[in-house]
């Protein structure tokens, strides 16, 4: 590979390569990989339009910062509907009264039913669980809503999804042979195939969620919402913040407290770019980032993809950079990318399994204590971890985040999103000053055949 630079900081493109052809490819690779691939929950029935694309707006961007967050999104969910369907099978073996399909369960966990009834001022949306239950108990019917009438309301551009894949495996294809003709290839091509990769692991995740849906399907209690609580609902979970039937969902997992936690910040320092909060209550519409749990098949897929992808910056370690500066830069961002892929998921899985629980057990434990009246000083003290801990405007204790779990998470996300962010800007800056091979061609010749 050659380290012969050209004499120009911009390379027009007469014939072969130039500097437009690269930024050009890889931008419109990128945009159709985030954009495609993102798909929505359903809409409040008071939302504009501008509200959808706002709320498409924000998971690319999530695709854009960390491609591996918006695979967790998506793995989660694919998660939550293979779950609903076996659980739906159980209910009803043999039946095809109550037909249910991977996009029933996703229709149903993006705010697809809405519950109306006595005690119900403003129907809400219900995910698949807290239907399933309505249904198990009596209180709904099982909703007689075909496969075919959902994707009759799915609006999605399929053609749109083909020109993704087509451009994708396009891009993909010229940066192997490149490698395999010894051409140089850019960092900017080497971040496209990343998002690639990801594109297509999240698009296998959400084949069977309809998009661009905007209709919904309500159904009617036969009981009061009220009694259903009394009868149902354990005393610890008697207050609710989401709608009436959250005490079926008695935790959330690390990820979403978390990705909660921080959007908190970011809507108070107005700056919402990666998600856009609910203010109903109850809520009037599932929110299309929540991180679902993993079941354990998503469990270990999740990883080895993650995991390429982290490595995939690694490659760049010998490549040429404008400067040594710029280099040493990239080799540290991308070093602190890959490590953050190998210790940040048994990080996670351990405040998850084994630090909140503690918590959460020792919240309890404390529960009758906290009656007694403790020193003003310590009081003080306790608020102002409370505070700290739980910055959410609902204070849903199930939101509550432990500090030992928030310091070192916080440095950690917050090294990634510089690292992150270094590489995004170096890609666009590292194009000043390329090796000579980088503007050289692909031979596809060599690869058909020809007498």
């Amino acid at each position: 590979m050659s380290n012969i630079t050209t004499p120009s900081s911009w390379v027009s493109e007469p014939s072969g390569r130039g500097t437009w052809s690269i930024l050009s490819s890889c931008l419109l690779t990128i945009t159709l990989c985030c954009w495609t691939s993102v798909c929505p929950n359903i809409p409040a029935q008071s939302d504009r339009y501008w509200c959808s694309l706002r709320e498409k707006m924000h998971l690319a961007c999530i695709g854009v910062l960390g491609p591996e967050f918006l695979l967790m999104l998506a793995m989660g969910q694919w998660s939550s509907a293979r779950k609903s369907v076996k659980a739906f099978r159980r209910l009803n073996p043999g039946s095809r009264k109550c037909e249910w399909t991977m996009t029933h369960a996703f229709y149903a966990d993006m705010g697809g039913f809405l519950l109306s009834g006595s005690g119900i001022e403003l129907p809400f949306p219900i995910d698949a669980t807290q239907l399933l239950f309505l249904i198990e108990q009596g209180y709904v019917q099982c909703p007689e809503i075909s496969r075919n009438e959902i994707e009759d309301r799915n609006k999605s551009d399929a053609f749109s999804r083909c020109i993704a894949i087509c451009q994708a495996i396009w891009l993909l294809l010229d940066c192997i042979l490149r490698v395999a003709q010894g051409l140089s290839l850019t960092t900017l091509e080497l971040t496209t195939v990343s998002f690639i990769l990801v594109f297509f692991a999240t698009s296998f995740c959400w084949y069977y969620k309809p998009q661009d849906i905007t209709t919904v399907t309500t159904l009617t209690l036969t009981a009061d919402i009220n009694s259903i609580r009394e009868k149902h609902c354990p005393p610890e979970l008697e207050e609710w913040y989401t709608n009436p039937l959250d005490f079926l969902h008695p935790k959330f997992h690390i990820c979403h407290i978390l990705w909660r936690y921080y959007n908190q910040i970011l809507l108070r320092i107005r700056c919402p770019i990666f998600s856009r909060p609910v203010t109903t209550r109850p809520y009037n519409r599932i929110p299309s980032d929540d991180f679902l749990h993993l079941d354990t098949l998503a469990e270990v897929i999740a990883p080895p993809i993650i995991l390429i992808f982290g490595c995939l910056f690694m490659c760049a370690w010998r490549f040429h950079f404008p400067s040594s500066t710029e280099q040493l830069l990239w080799r540290i961002a991308s070093t602190y990318t890959l490590g953050f892929t190998i210790i940040g998921g048994p990080y996670v899985q351990l405040c998850f399994k084994v630090i909140l629980p503690r918590y959460i057990k020792h919240k309890r434990s404390l529960s009758d204590a906290e009656k007694l009246s403790p020193p003003q000083t310590r009081m003080q003290l306790q608020r102002l971890a409370a505070k700290i801990r739980n910055v959410h405007p609902s204070k849903d204790p199930r939101l509550d985040l432990p500090l030992l779990v928030l310091g070192p998470m916080s440095i950690i996300c917050a090294l990634y999103c510089l690292s992150r962010t270094y590489i995004l800007v170096e890609d666009f800056v590292g194009l000043r000053d390329l090796p000579k091979s980088a503007f050289q061609t692909v031979e596809w010749s060599v690869y058909v055949p020809h007498w």
